[in-house]
């Protein structure tokens, strides 16, 4: 008896080693594939979502181009009704008190991401919606100009909502691909579709965007197969999942264990053998590390100490560090 669908993995397309960067860029949904990557590979191999969790193409597409850029980004900083100082391309987590501090820190992360950026085998690109919130004073019959990533809990009078123009996605992102395939021939893009409902635009205009940005999707690895390629987290949850126990108590975010069996999916179509090893063994030595013993000075723990060091230590000779 077969008790679910399966969704059918993609051919192959990449193949993770140990030595392997990664970029995630996106939504919360590659913020979490993010964090279970950062934990699979060595330490500094993984940026997970450069300028924090965003959702659009268009903003998508700007944080490409200040990963591509040498020099700093344009920045669109401001203070917020709280006190506090944002950027209108960074999320909400990348704020702070003070202009300075606000500089400081987001030109930390931008090292840091260009860092992982220039060595990186793959990018993963989720798209979550078409939807963009356009600041009202900057607009004024401007087409090209730019949305806000973030609204940070600004008064809602400041913005116009609307639907980015399907043709427009289609040619700044192929435009970008065609860059890549030319000044970054070793790099992969995967791209997926976050599985959050927008209930807020009503569940139908939610599956019509999400029908958009999977057209998108469609177009950009059909003319750009050397480069791209979909991996249908979308369609795992909606499909081969399909129940309500998979999701948070929102009953729109996917749960955790939606999460995990999704991340497993992926170590299979993308992990090679040898990560897929080291993968497993690290988390071997982070579970012996985190471990608390109820009577430390005992010898059982004693004993656990020592064989945790030489598991350590094997492992150290065998991968090198963390």
């Amino acid at each position: 008896m077969k008790l679910l669908t399966e969704v059918a993995q993609p051919g192959p397309f990449v193949t993770l080693e140990p030595e392997s960067h990664v970029v995630l860029s996106g939504s919360c949904f590659a913020e979490h594939i993010g964090r279970r990557l950062a934990e699979a590979l060595p330490e500094g191999h993984v940026c997970g979502c450069p300028r924090g969790v965003l959702y659009n193409p268009a903003s998508l597409l700007a944080e490409a181009e200040g990963l591509l850029t040498d020099g700093d980004s344009v920045r669109r900083w401001f203070e917020g009704s709280e006190g506090m100082w944002h950027d209108w391309d960074y999320a909400s987590a990348y704020s702070a008190p003070s202009r300075a501090a606000l500089a400081a820190m987001l030109a930390e992360r931008e090292a840091a991401a260009k860092a992982v950026w220039q060595r990186a085998a793959l990018w993963v690109v989720t798209f979550s919606t078409d939807h963009a919130y356009f600041l009202r004073h900057a607009v004024a019959g401007d087409v090209d100009a730019l949305p806000v990533a973030n609204c940070h809990k600004q008064p809602s009078a400041l913005f116009e909502e609307r639907v980015l123009p399907y043709g427009q996605m289609e040619q700044q992102w192929g435009g970008l691909l065609e860059r890549l395939r030319q000044t970054r021939p070793g790099l992969k893009v995967v791209f997926t579709l976050s599985p959050y409902r927008y209930a807020k635009y009503g569940l139908h205009e939610s599956q019509l965007s999400k029908a958009r940005l999977l057209l998108l999707i469609d177009s950009l690895c059909g003319r750009y197969a050397d480069v791209a390629a979909y991996f249908p987290a979308y369609e795992i949850v909606h499909d081969e999942l399909r129940d309500y126990r998979f999701y948070a108590p929102d009953m729109l975010h996917p749960s955790e264990q939606a999460v995990d069996y999704v991340w497993e999916r992926f170590c299979r179509w993308a992990f090679s053998e040898r990560l897929s090893a080291y993968a497993r063994e690290k988390a071997a030595i982070v579970r012996d590390a985190a471990h608390r013993m109820l009577h430390p000075d005992s010898p059982a723990a004693q004993a656990f100490r020592s064989a945790a060091r030489e598991r350590r230590r094997a492992f150290e000779t065998k991968w090198g560090s963390l």
